[in-house]
């Protein structure tokens, strides 16, 4: 008996590591960029920007903990949950529920475990829904456009409203830049949103310079620009991050991000640029 279970456990170890050669794809299926589950790309610059029909991933900012510092952010707080769960219907659309957490410390996303004293004003705190249509599917452009609806947050008041964006990717060789620019259409729960003095409609800029270092590694810089419709100019931030993501396999990605909420945009004293910092870790599985 132990030894068919020490069988079972060795045949899993080497599904699970299987050699990433067998996963490799040719210029030509790269080019027209259909894949299905077996044939997911390990290369990460080469994924299609929306999922294959049948495929469900798990993703996200996985676990997400406060690195920061100064008067306002303490080191180890928040520490958050924030999985994403993507359905692809077909091999152009996806749909899911997402944890976003692009409004910073301003609003913890998921699952926020630290308590009320560790910057948690809520134990599960903001939600969405979101659909994602491919537009082209192969090539060195892609583009996808994506909507839906989100509450980014339900203290200490409850807020939703409606998110339009779309995904551009341009690659060259083993380069690709990606821009992901979105919108927040506040509706319930508009005025006074933490850490603005106006209406929550914000737009969000992100870009992201993605390097494949080899077939399972790729590494990045991100950055961009975001913040509120009403006063933009007097409250925009200028996140900066660096990380990186190896593909275990096709069906399974782990990765982590050093990221400075607000490098370069506008503070509010006592915040200083430095000061709102997190550790991301991240893992994909994909079934």
């Amino acid at each position: 008996m132990r030894t068919c279970v020490r069988f079972g456990l060795a045949a899993l170890v080497c599904t699970t590591l299987a050699s990433p050669a067998a996963f490799a794809q040719d210029d030509e299926e790269i080019a027209e960029g259909v894949f299905d589950k077996e044939s997911w790309p390990l290369q990460t610059i080469h994924r299609p920007l929306t999922l294959a029909g049948g495929m469900l991933e798990i993703r996200g900012d996985t676990l997400t903990i406060g690195i920061g510092s100064g008067e306002v952010f303490d080191f180890g707080q928040p520490i958050i949950l924030a999985p994403d769960v993507f359905y692809g219907v077909n091999g152009q659309l996806t749909v899911g529920v997402t944890h976003s957490n692009r409004f910073g410390a301003f609003a913890p996303a998921g699952f926020c475990v630290s308590g009320e004293d560790g910057g948690c004003p809520k134990g599960y705190n903001a939600i969405g829904a979101e659909a994602q249509y491919a537009l082209t599917r192969g090539g060195n452009v892609g583009l996808a456009v994506n909507g839906g609806l989100s509450s980014p947050r339900f203290s200490p008041d409850f807020a939703l409203g409606l998110t339009a964006g779309a995904t551009i990717r341009v690659k060259g060789g083993s380069i690709a830049v990606v821009l992901d620019p979105s919108l927040y259409l506040g509706a319930i729960g508009r005025d006074d949103f933490p850490g603005t003095d106006g209406p929550s409609d914000f737009v969000f800029l992100p870009v992201d310079i993605q390097y494949q270092l080899n077939t399972q590694t790729m590494v990045y810089l991100t950055s961009g620009v975001n913040g509120p419709f009403d006063g933009f100019g007097d409250a925009y931030r200028i996140p900066v991050g660096i990380g990186g993501t190896f593909a275990i396999n096709n069906r399974a990605d782990i990765g982590g991000e050093i990221n400075i909420a607000n490098l370069g945009g506008k503070t509010q004293d006592p915040i200083g640029r430095f000061d709102e910092r997190y550790f991301i870790a991240r893992l994909a599985i994909r079934i």
